[in-house]
Parts: structure tokens; C-alpha cells; sequence
């Protein structure tokens, strides 16, 4: 067929959803979802820029580190990084943001959709305090859509199974990759090296 243009050319090839997969999509917290929330140290938040350019980022903190305002809102703390920014600048030109939440060794996932903003309050942002570190920002997420997401896609790809992990020396270091991406002659630095500095950053800032 070629490309596919519309949605009827899509639906030549696939049925519609039937069943719980047509109608799970609910708008607010209830209990699994929030015990989800609470079990979760892993998320990934989309986001889509001024320019019509998507983008997708990982968040990781101790399990439940998104905290639940209401039924319909969560809060994310903005923990240190590279200050990019790509989601803070992309949430405050276009608010419409999806999340994917993860529990290690759970081979469903979280799916919530929503618009997010970015808040500044200091008691808010005091909220998520670690070893005396404050996150500058939060994001706030008005929840639109939520629905858990099939095991499929997790177990297709053995995500969580031991045997299937890839040991660090058979990977090329960050250094490494950085360098040859952006013919860069900075210094390269082992896995060990990059994983202390990653570890004392933690431990120091949260």
C-alpha cells in the first residue's frame, strides 16, 4: 500500500480495539492507579516544542517520587541535570505531555496523559527535598487520560529478565559515544570513573 495517509487506509490494516482494550481509558486517579504511583521509580514524560519537534525524556528518583496532588493532578520534581531543558521549554511553549511509568520486574505500564505546568513555589518545591537539596522547579500534571498499557511490549522485549542484560565493558562508555558523535578529542573516561561522578552527584544534590 505505501505510505499510510489517513486513518481509514490505517484501519484496512487493523481492527478496531474490542473489548476492556476499547473502553479502559479513565480520567482520574483511583486506587491501582495511585499504588502504581507509589511503586514507581521511573517514568518517561513526552513533550512537543514550539518548532513540531517531539521529544521524549527519562525521570528517575526513589519509588513514588511523583507525588499525588489530587485525582486529577500529580507533581514531578525537576531534579538536577544538564540543563537542557528540553521538557520545561517545550511544556511552557505547548502544555500537552504523556508519561510512561515503570516498576522493575512489572511488565505492565502507566500511561497518563495530560498538560502540564511548571511551579516555582519554594514549599512546594521543598516538598521533594533530598539531602538538603531543593529542585528548582516542579512539574504539574492536569491528568487527562489514564489507562494501564499491556504486558506485551515489556515481555517481547525480556526488559526486566537477568539473562538478557548487557554487561557494562561489552558497551561503550558515554565518553566514548559523545565523542565520536560530536568529533570530540575530550578526555575518555571508564564506565567506573563516569558511574562514581554519576553516584557522587547523587549523593551530594539529590
Amino acid at each position: 500500500m505505501g505510505i499510510i495517509k489517513d486513518e481509514e487506509q490505517l484501519r484496512k490494516l487493523y481492527e478496531y480495539p474490542k473489548g476492556r482494550a476499547a473502553i479502559k481509558v479513565i480520567n482520574e486517579l483511583e486506587q491501582h492507579s495511585k499504588e502504581f504511583l507509589k511503586l514507581s521509580p521511573f517514568i518517561v514524560i513526552s513533550s512537543i516544542g514550539a518548532d513540531g519537534i517531539a521529544d521524549a525524556s527519562p525521570r528517575g528518583d526513589g519509588k513514588g517520587f511523583v507525588k499525588i496532588k489530587d485525582n486529577r493532578t500529580i507533581i514531578i520534581p525537576d531534579r538536577s541535570g544538564n540543563n537542557r531543558l528540553d521538557t520545561l521549554q517545550n511544556i511552557i511553549a505547548n502544555s500537552t505531555v504523556g508519561l510512561l511509568f515503570f516498576i522493575p520486574g512489572i511488565n505492565e505500564v502507566l500511561r497518563i496523559n495530560g498538560n502540564g505546568y511548571i511551579e516555582d513555589d519554594i514549599d512546594l518545591c521543598s516538598e521533594f527535598k533530598i539531602k538538603n537539596n531543593v529542585p528548582k522547579s516542579c512539574i504539574l500534571i492536569n491528568i487527562k487520560e489514564i489507562y494501564m498499557h499491556c504486558a506485551k511490549a515489556i515481555m517481547r522485549s525480556s526488559l526486566w529478565d537477568p539473562s538478557s542484560y548487557l554487561a557494562a565493558k561489552d558497551f561503550p562508555t558515554i565518553s566514548r559515544i559523545l565523542n565520536d558523535q560530536i568529533n570530540s578529542n575530550d578526555d575518555l573516561k571508564n564506565h567506573q570513573q563516569e558511574e562514581q561522578k554519576y553516584r557522587e552527584q547523587i549523593d551530594n544534590f539529590g
